[in-house]
């Protein structure tokens, strides 16, 4: 699952989009969202910025995973409703100037660019819908329904509590317009992203994307 920077800049598709998901505002440059750091920075040693074409499909043992998750960064997500999973990975830019994708299908993905989650401000995580030989960590995020919650934890134990706004599924073109457009009504934005549609072997890339928006409604 990636998208480009430079779906950022499909201008005429953005009026389009603005109909389509309302109550947001576009953001012109990821970078931008970045209006505070998180409380305790992140390795960059730690960030992955390259995305594999075959990723691992190996269920990572949850006892013996060893996250680097910082004190106040993403650990691990659950969503319930789904019955899905997994320890959250840090994203950075690959060698396609692309977010990156997860190096393992079972793991979710949090962009380093953007906000911790919990931070008032916008969060992005990715994740894969599939592998090449079975599903991935975000296969049925399409299935959500506004009003589901689901937790992420941080890497010091806090659980934060998110409720789904909505779920919107765009073209691929639009999609990082879509991603990194925030909601005037959330302080706390969480933007789950993962592929949706049909397949293009041509790009070996889905040609949509499911993408599910939250807002925090309590830590502990």
């Amino acid at each position: 699952m990636r998208f480009s920077f430079r779906q950022l800049k499909q201008g005429a598709a953005l009026l389009a989009l603005a109909l389509l998901i309302g109550h947001v505002f576009y953001a012109p440059s990821p970078r931008k969202q970045q209006t505070k750091p998180a409380v305790q920075l992140t390795s960059a040693k730690d960030v992955i910025t390259y995305s594999s074409p075959s990723p691992s499909e190996v269920q990572p043992n949850k006892g013996a995973y060893a996250s680097t998750a910082g004190a106040t960064e993403p650990k691990y997500i659950t969503l319930p409703t789904i019955q899905t999973e997994g320890y959250i990975q840090k994203m950075g830019v690959d060698q396609h100037n692309q977010v990156a994708a997860p190096n393992n299908v079972n793991l979710a993905g949090w962009y380093v660019n953007s906000l911790s989650p919990g931070q008032a401000g916008l969060s992005i995580i990715d994740g894969h819908v599939n592998g090449l030989h079975g599903p991935g960590i975000f296969l049925h995020l399409g299935k959500l329904s506004a009003g589901d919650a689901f937790t992420i934890e941080l890497g010091n134990g806090t659980k934060e509590l998110f409720r789904i706004k909505q779920i919107i599924e765009v073209r691929n073109e639009v999609a990082g317009a879509a991603l990194f457009a925030r909601d005037n009504s959330i302080k706390s934005q969480l933007n789950l992203i993962t592929c949706a549609g049909d397949f293009d072997n041509a790009t070996h890339s889905y040609n949509q994307r499911t993408i599910v928006v939250s807002e925090l409604i309590s830590a502990h």
